[in-house]
């Protein structure tokens, strides 16, 4: 600490080197003033500098400001006379072209001030739209959170009241699922019923595929028996018909008899016809429903049967 205050400088060196430097007819700057001095950093110099500038109009309007100590003989008083005017005139000389150059800086810095001060103007007009542009951001936040407040608020009530409604849910799902549970052990049973029922009716299906297919045997071999019948009446009717014409020249009264005779033998004829038809039919649907075609079956059989009865009474008649 004590080589750093040693090495300082203070205003009565700055000013002495500044006297030094303009008796030499050399203008005081501060790179000459640490140049004269061996030390010095320029922010140390500068503000005594200016204090020097500041005070060198008094001292040289002072003729004993740079006057030389009494007892010095006259030719130093005259050379440093004339040293003083010499220095008098250039001190004015760099005083005037010093204030010139301050004036001029001094227009310069109060332009730049004065645009400064533009560009601070327009920067705080924009600073002031940006703050009612914020304000009013902020009034439009203020009562967007407001808004979002009472919608949250809303939102909390009817989660509330949903919430109510899913536990009522829960408690109907509950009655549901165990109303679904008795209902699927009910189902089950039914089924278990259903599955028998079904077995059942299964094997009554199969014992009527069986009797139907026994009944069917039965009626083929009555059609067959029919058919050859049907053939025999044919013939008969045929050979009666050849002893009627024969007979027909002998017996007049007789002719009328044969041939009702006749019609009726044709009508039955046609009736067994028919009768073969329907079996056929009946043979045929029988392949396709096993119940409906035993109950048609029966009625065959049973038609068949009579129509062989009716032709064995026909055949049976006085005449025949």
């Amino acid at each position: 600490m004590e080589t750093l205050r040693s090495r300082g400088i203070n205003r009565d060196d700055v000013w002495a080197a500044a006297d030094s430097l303009l008796k030499a007819g050399q203008r005081p700057t501060i790179e000459r003033i640490r140049l004269h001095l061996g030390r010095g950093s320029p922010n140390t110099v500068s503000p005594h500098l200016d204090a020097w500038f500041a005070a060198l109009g008094g001292r040289l309007q002072d003729p004993q400001g740079f006057a030389p100590k009494p007892g010095c003989p006259e030719p130093v008083t005259e050379a440093a006379r004339y040293l003083w005017e010499a220095a008098l005139q250039v001190a004015q000389a760099q005083a005037e072209t010093a204030l010139t150059q301050r004036e001029t800086a001094l227009a310069d810095a109060q332009a730049a001030l004065a645009r400064e001060r533009e560009a601070l103007e327009q920067e705080r007009l924009v600073m002031q739209a940006r703050l009612d542009g914020a304000e009013a951001a902020m009034a439009e936040l203020t009562r967007a959170r407001d808004e979002a407040l009472e919608r949250g608020a809303q939102a909390e009530a009817r989660a509330a009241g949903l919430q109510q409604q899913v536990e009522t849910l829960r408690a109907e799902a509950g009655v549901a699922l165990e109303a679904r549970a008795s209902l699927q052990r009910e189902f089950a049973a039914e089924r278990g019923a259903w599955d028998q029922e079904r077995e059942t009716m299964t094997a009554r299906a199969t014992a009527s595929e069986r009797r139907l297919a026994l009944e069917l045997d039965a009626a083929r071999m009555a059609g067959k028996e029919a058919q050859k019948l049907l053939e025999a009446e044919r013939k008969a009717a045929l050979e009666r018909l050849a002893h009627a014409a024969e007979a027909a020249s002998r017996q007049g009264g007789e002719m009328m008899r044969l041939s009702q005779s006749i019609a009726v033998l044709e009508e039955r004829i046609r009736q067994r016809e028919a009768m073969l038809v329907e079996y056929r039919e009946q043979k045929g649907a029988g392949s396709q429903g096993v119940a409906a075609a035993g109950r048609r079956g029966r009625p065959a059989r049973g038609a068949l049967a009579g129509g062989a009865s009716a032709l064995l009474r026909t055949r049976a008649a006085p005449g025949g």
